[in-house]
């Protein structure tokens, strides 16, 4: 559909389009131009110290919403507070129009904890916040409760200091890509392009390192992801996790990604258990052959069933298991027998993921062979029963733009087996050094909510021709003292 939205605040125009997708999916944009099927007409005065917001909807259907907001002192509230006075008019008119209610109301942020930390800063208990939350944005009642359920987790285990640092080394590598596939990977191919980019991160690893020991920096977590870590020879991970292990050694958590079963064998295995990794991921997305053929992802459900047999003869104690809610050509039965098939391959968590169709991806391909939302959200229901089931609990959300439903990306874990890492990124709650072609540091200071970034350039052969530029991005970063608040 053709949308034609005309508005004084240009600054908000992609956040009031959010709102749109809400309801409308995939929308094209016309900004202050005519020719749109809906059209949205936005405009503002204000009376003494209030600002009163105006949102008038017309084309397909038609609608008025008005709304009044005190204006702040405090720029930063002010900018905050003004945004979502603008979209909560338009959620209100798309909502009255279309006479329904999305699972997380008027919410587009990727982040939507940050809410309830929001509340409880201002001194109301979770309870209260939570309460706040579902009121404010008109969420589910059901999806204010995993917000409150994943922040009393997130607290009860060790908080990250801005003396700590997690580790992540990016390995953009993949036997073949998938159809949902949106990152900067490159497939393996002869693998010319391994050896080159083993000795590039080797260089950014150990200089990191050294920088880490100069700024008297504490390790926290490892991680190493992807892409698909385990398309390396083992020789080549022996090597990459060689030169991280000073900092593998000090860390309470290490994480490595199998990710994709037909990349797995005993010997990788073994290197990975022998650098001390306390955690893995084997990610097969479905149990369905001609799903995952379907999606490319080129591996087979008794792949999957034989790598998790490797990693328990290896010692692995910890295996995570990620899937997918809303492939192409899946209904809620085959979801569940997944979910049932990996019950018996336990698991010690699960992530459940809603797809997301990206722009960048394969997948625009399949469209019409996708479930549609309200099926999507009974798989998501059933994942999160299927975990709850096995006695694990929630501990990290996250939304991406274009999801099935509107809907979201939850990390299940037994107690215990909480990943930190995933809290750490998903929060945005602790410094990360990262080394890899398209990986991004990232220094933070949550109490005032400061966070600068660093990102590595994402081309393999420039990461590799450019590794010495990218320790300096990483030095500038921790060159300016901060307070230790």
């Amino acid at each position: 559909m053709i949308v034609s939205l005309y508005t004084p605040t240009l600054q908000f125009s992609n956040d009031m389009a959010d709102v749109v997708r809400i309801f409308l999916g995939n929308i094209e944009l016309k900004l202050n131009e005519p020719g749109g099927e809906l059209v949205l007409r936005h405009t503002e005065e204000t009376e003494e110290n209030c600002r009163i917001c105006h949102l008038e909807a017309s084309g397909v259907f038609s609608g008025k919403a008005e709304s009044r907001q005190e204006i702040l002192e405090n720029a930063l509230l002010e900018k905050r507070f003004h945004k979502r006075q603008i979209k909560q008019a338009i959620y209100e008119v798309m909502k009255a129009a279309l006479g329904r209610t999305p699972p997380w109301g008027s919410l587009t942020g990727i982040r939507p904890t940050r809410l309830i930390y929001e509340g409880m800063s201002r001194g109301l208990t979770r309870e209260q916040a939570t309460d706040e939350v579902q009121k404010t944005f008109d969420v589910h009642p059901e999806k204010a409760e995993l917000l409150s359920q994943i922040v009393s987790v997130q607290q009860a285990l060790p908080q990250p200091k801005n003396t700590e640092v997690d580790l992540y080394v990016g390995i953009p590598f993949c036997v073949s890509r998938c159809a949902y596939c949106s990152f900067l990977s490159g497939e393996v191919g002869k693998g010319k392009d391994l050896p080159p980019y083993v000795d590039a991160l080797e260089r950014e690893i150990a200089a990191t390192l050294q920088l880490i020991e100069e700024k008297g920096l504490k390790p926290r977590a490892f991680y190493m992801g992807g892409g698909t870590p385990t398309s390396l020879s083992a020789p080549l991970l022996d090597r990459v996790l060689t030169a991280a292990r000073p900092f593998i050694d000090r860390s309470c958590e290490v994480t490595v990604e199998a990710g994709r079963p037909d990349t797995i064998d005993a010997e990788k295995l073994q290197v990975i258990r022998d650098h001390g990794a306390t955690r893995i991921s084997v990610n097969p997305q479905t149990m369905h052959d001609a799903t995952l053929e379907k999606i490319g992802r080129r591996h087979t459900t008794a792949q999957t069933e034989n790598a998790y047999a490797l990693a328990r003869k290896a010692g692995f104690s910890h295996i995570n298991m990620d899937l997918i809610a809303g492939l192409p050509g899946e209904n809620l039965d085959m979801f569940l027998q997944t979910l049932a098939w990996s019950e018996m391959l336990h698991p010690e968590s699960l992530t459940v993921h809603t797809l997301s169709i990206k722009r960048s991806s394969l997948l625009h391909l399949w469209e019409a062979q996708l479930p549609d939302g309200e099926m999507v959200g009974q798989m998501v229901d059933a994942g999160r029963s299927a975990a709850k089931n096995r006695g694990m609990a929630p501990y990290y959300l996250y939304r991406q733009k274009y999801m099935a439903g509107n809907l979201e990306n939850v990390g299940y874990a037994l107690p215990g087996h909480a990943c930190l890492y995933n809290i750490d990124m998903m929060e945005e709650t602790a410094n990360v050094l990262a080394v890899g072609a398209g990986a991004i540091s990232k220094r933070v200071q949550p109490s005032i909510g400061r966070i600068e970034r660093a990102p590595n350039v994402s081309e393999i052969s420039h990461y590799i021709s450019r590794v010495d530029e990218m320790l300096e991005r990483k030095r500038a970063l921790w060159q300016e003292i901060w307070p230790d608040l």
